[in-house]
């Protein structure tokens, strides 16, 4: 493979105390070829900005309410320089200092469009039940999307050419725009390569009220991807996941739940899947 320049992209606002970890890790990448770092703030309020003043990344701010997910990646990726470009959420801390080199390697293939990275939970951290146990997309929209595409793109932790992105811009989406993304890639004839060992730190904890909207979101970005998720889908779900159900009773009387949010998950998922997706664009 030839040499190449490569851009990190991240959108960030709010990101927290912990987003240092996150560039401190990017920022001490054993790489072969020379990167850039890119971040577009959507109105942080917190101590972000100050961590950013930290790292030699190029920073560009845009107005909170001029922020949609397909238009402002859009925008950050219009200003990368490299024949690839990287994208990681502000919550993702890649687990070693080869993560770069395993997310651009697979470019060698000249009919790989995206590279996705994979993610695991940090031990002894305070992560979402059902997360930490891998059943948090037991529904079947899901299930489906990862039998026709192989896995699921994800703008958390990958990797995409360039010269694909500047054919195929993302659109005005509100979500998922990574998914409505990768199903250009396919209808194209070119290919997403899944790196296992491109690997991440991430996981979520939710308050009952952060669950519901990011389940519904999911709902209503399956539609933006063209993926429909009704009524006899979500009863569906329910029934044929019951032992979801037992398990999650089971895992309160032994302690491992804790909350009414995860203790109801296997009821929440499907149920607000189909609202967000019933919903019109």
């Amino acid at each position: 493979m030839g040499k190449c320049r490569v851009s990190i992209v991240m959108l960030t606002k709010n990101a927290g105390t912990a987003f240092e970890k996150t560039l401190n890790s990017i920022c001490n990448q054993d790489f072969d070829w020379p990167y850039e770092i890119i971040l577009v703030d959507s109105g942080s309020t917190d101590d972000t900005l100050k961590i950013i003043k930290k790292f030699d990344v190029r920073l560009f701010r845009i107005p909170p309410d001029e922020f949609n997910f397909g238009l402002t990646r859009n925008y950050a990726f219009s200003m990368a320089s490299g024949d690839f470009i990287v994208t990681i959420s502000q919550d993702v801390v890649p687990c070693s200092v080869s993560w770069l080199q395993y997310l651009i390697d697979p470019f060698c293939d000249n009919n790989i469009a995206a590279v996705q990275g994979s993610t695991v939970v940090q031990a002894n951290t305070d992560v979402f039940y059902w997360e930490k146990k891998g059943y948090f997309y037991f529904t079947s929209e899901h299930r489906k999307w990862m039998e026709k595409y192989k896995c699921g793109l994800s703008f958390v932790n990958c990797a995409i050419r360039r010269s694909f992105w500047q054919g195929h811009p993302l659109e005005s989406v509100l979500f998922s725009e990574d998914k409505l993304f990768q199903k250009m890639i396919h209808d194209y004839g070119m290919e997403v390569y899944f790196s296992e060992e491109a690997v991440c730190y991430h996981g979520h904890q939710y308050s009952m009220k952060s669950l519901i909207r990011r389940l519904k979101n999911e709902g209503i970005g399956w539609k933006y991807a063209g993926v429909s998720y009704g009524l006899v889908d979500c009863l569906k779900d329910i029934y044929h996941n019951k032992w979801l159900i037992r398990k999650s009773i089971g895992s309160m009387i032994n302690g491992e739940i804790h909350t009414m949010q995860e203790l109801l998950f296997p009821l929440l998922r499907p149920i607000c899947v189909y609202h967000g997706n019933s919903k019109g664009i």
